[in-house]
């Protein structure tokens, strides 16, 4: 059992998204438990620190004594709030969100295509491997989300993934990186 924080945080007039998953071996795969997820929104970038960190703190996310895996979107405002966070002492993975369907490290970050991180989220999530409690108290925004959630393709053949207007899609995305890290990074020893 490994558990994998993951955050994506926003600017201030928007909402930040940490999710908390249990990744674990049951059978012959890895499946993903979504064990606690929460939302907050207008939020200086220090108050954001302060939440990440107190929940990479909690023990009930710490496995046999070793810390989870603290993925963050290190896109836009995340490069700020990355740095913040390192200097608290936070073993983190920094990860950028670029077009496409790439992966590639630069240093400490890792890019990878938007495409490629929904794609490796929706296959475990069509295979059955991702579960979310029903009775986790945000299940209905995030399902919410997940229903206004599209791709569509540019005249220019490229896949374009958003949130219907009006929607958001940062629960959705905090999962979905969570999750993708753990089928490529962990489980696939991608870089």
């Amino acid at each position: 059992m490994t558990y994998i924080l993951s955050l994506d945080p926003a600017q201030v007039r928007d909402w930040s998204a940490l999710s908390a998953i249990n990744m674990h071996l049951a059978g012959k795969r890895f499946e993903y438990d979504l064990t606690a997820m929460g939302r907050k929104q207008g939020l200086p970038y220090d108050q954001i620190v302060d939440w990440a960190v107190e929940t990479y703190k909690n023990k009930a996310f710490w496995e046999g004594g070793q810390p989870p895996y603290f993925i963050l979107d290190s896109t836009g405002v995340g490069v700020a709030v990355r740095d913040m966070i390192a200097v608290r002492g936070v073993r983190l993975k920094a990860i950028t969100i670029t077009s496409g369907e790439s992966i590639t490290r630069a240093g400490p970050l890792i890019h990878v295509g938007k495409a490629r991180l929904i794609g490796k989220f929706l296959g475990a999530f069509d295979a059955g491997k991702v579960r979310v409690n029903p009775a986790l108290p945000m299940w209905p925004k995030l399902e919410r989300e997940m229903l206004a959630f599209r791709a569509e393709i540019s005249a220019q053949g490229r896949a374009k993934f958003e949130a219907e207007p009006g929607e958001n899609d940062d629960m959705l995305f905090s999962l979905a990186q969570g999750v993708w890290f753990g089928e490529e990074i962990l489980r696939g020893g991608k870089l």
